[in-house]
C-alpha cells in the first residue's frame, strides 16, 4: 500500500509541476508579447480605442509605422504607438524583423502593383428585378414616406435594365477592389431580391463598412444628354449632415477616377437630400450615376463587358484616392 501511495504522490507532484510550468510559460509568453515589435503593412491603418470596428479612431497610421504589441486576441492586437494605447487589426501587422526597412527600398521600382486598401467597402448595385411600391421613411424619424425601391431605367439601344447593369458593374468592382486588398460587401448578388433603400444603408452599417458606394445609371427625356455625375448629401441635410463633407469628398474622388478611366463627360457632384439610401447611412456615401441609358453612346458603352471593367477600375481608383 505504501508503494502505491508513493507512486500516486509522485504522479500528483509531476502533474502539479507541469501545471506550474505551463502557467509560467503563459506568463513568459505574455511578457514576450509585451516586447514584440511590429509594423503596419498598409497605409492609413486605423488605431482604435477598442478591439472593434466600432471603436473610436485614435489615429491613422502610415505604412511601416513601428508599434509595440502588448497582447493579441482573435483579430485584434493591443499596441502602443508613440505613447498612445489602442488596438489594430492583425491583418495589417507584421513582425518588424521580417518587414523590410522602407528607407532601403524607397528607390526600388515595384515589379507588381502595390496593393492599397485594407478598408471595408459596401457596394450597393441599385434597384432589383421588381420594384416595391410599399413605403418607408425618407430618413430616421421622417414623416416623409417614399417607395421602398423603384424599378429604374433601361437602355435605349442595348435593352439592358438598370438593375442588370448595376449588378454587372458591382461584381466587376468587387473583384477589382478585392484584388487591391479591400474587404468588400454587396447589398445584393442577384436580381430576385426585395431589399429597400433603407435596408441597404442599414446593411452597410451592419458589416462595418467605412464607405458606401451606390451604383446607378441615369435617364432623360432628351437622348442627347450624356455623361456621369455623382450625388451626395448637403451640409443642410436634416438626417446626415455630419457625413456631408466626407460624402462630397468621396463623390468627387470616385467621379474623377471614373471619368478618367472611361472618358465619360464629368457632370460634377450634385447635392441631394431626398435619397432614402443616403439619408439612412452612417458612413460616407456616394451615388455614382454612371451614364445615361437613354443616350445611345453611353448605353452601348456601358453594356459592353470590356467597358464595364474600365468602369470598375475607375471607381476603384477613386476609392483609392479617397482613402
Amino acid at each position: 500500500m505504501s508503494i502505491v501511495r508513493n507512486r500516486l504522490l509522485s504522479v500528483m507532484v509531476f502533474i502539479m509541476t507541469v501545471l506550474l510550468l505551463l502557467g509560467a510559460g503563459g506568463r513568459f509568453n505574455r511578457a514576450y508579447g509585451a516586447e514584440k515589435n511590429v509594423v503596419t503593412t498598409g497605409s492609413n491603418v486605423r488605431l482604435r480605442s477598442s478591439a472593434s470596428l466600432d471603436g473610436e479612431i485614435l489615429a491613422s497610421l502610415p505604412k511601416g509605422a513601428a508599434l509595440k504589441e502588448t497582447s493579441r486576441s482573435g483579430e485584434w492586437a493591443a499596441v502602443n504607438y508613440n505613447g498612445k494605447q489602442g488596438y489594430v487589426n492583425t491583418r495589417f501587422l507584421a513582425d518588424a524583423a521580417a518587414f523590410p526597412d522602407p528607407a532601403a527600398t524607397a528607390n526600388i521600382t515595384p515589379q507588381t502593383p502595390v496593393k492599397t486598401g485594407g478598408h471595408v467597402v459596401c457596394i450597393d448595385p441599385g434597384h432589383q428585378a421588381k420594384g416595391d411600391s410599399k413605403t418607408e421613411p425618407n430618413g430616421p424619424g421622417s414623416g416623409v414616406m417614399k417607395a421602398r425601391v423603384t424599378g429604374g431605367t433601361h437602355g435605349s439601344v442595348s435593352g439592358l435594365y438598370e438593375y442588370q447593369l448595376t449588378l454587372a458593374v458591382g461584381e466587376a468592382l468587387k473583384n477589382e477592389l478585392t484584388a487591391r486588398g479591400y474587404t468588400v460587401y454587396m447589398t445584393r448578388t442577384s436580381h430576385d431580391v426585395n431589399i429597400s433603400n433603407m435596408e441597404r444603408a442599414q446593411y452597410a452599417a451592419s458589416v462595418g463598412a467605412e464607405i458606401s458606394v451606390r451604383l446607378h445609371a441615369n435617364g432623360s427625356t432628351n437622348p442627347a444628354v450624356s455623361g456621369a455625375l455623382a450625388l451626395a448629401p448637403s451640409a443642410a441635410n436634416p438626417y446626415v449632415a455630419g457625413i456631408a463633407a466626407s460624402s462630397q469628398s468621396l463623390s468627387s474622388k470616385v467621379l474623377s477616377g471614373y471619368c478618367a478611366a472611361t472618358g465619360m463627360a464629368n457632370k460634377g457632384v450634385q447635392a441631394n437630400d431626398t435619397m432614402t439610401g443616403m439619408n439612412w447611412c452612417t458612413m460616407p456615401v456616394t451615388i455614382i450615376e454612371m451614364g445615361f441609358m437613354t443616350n445611345p453612346s453611353d448605353d452601348a458603352n456601358m453594356a459592353n463587358p470590356d467597358f464595364q471593367k474600365k468602369m470598375a477600375k475607375g471607381i476603384a481608383d477613386g476609392i483609392d484616392a479617397y482613402f
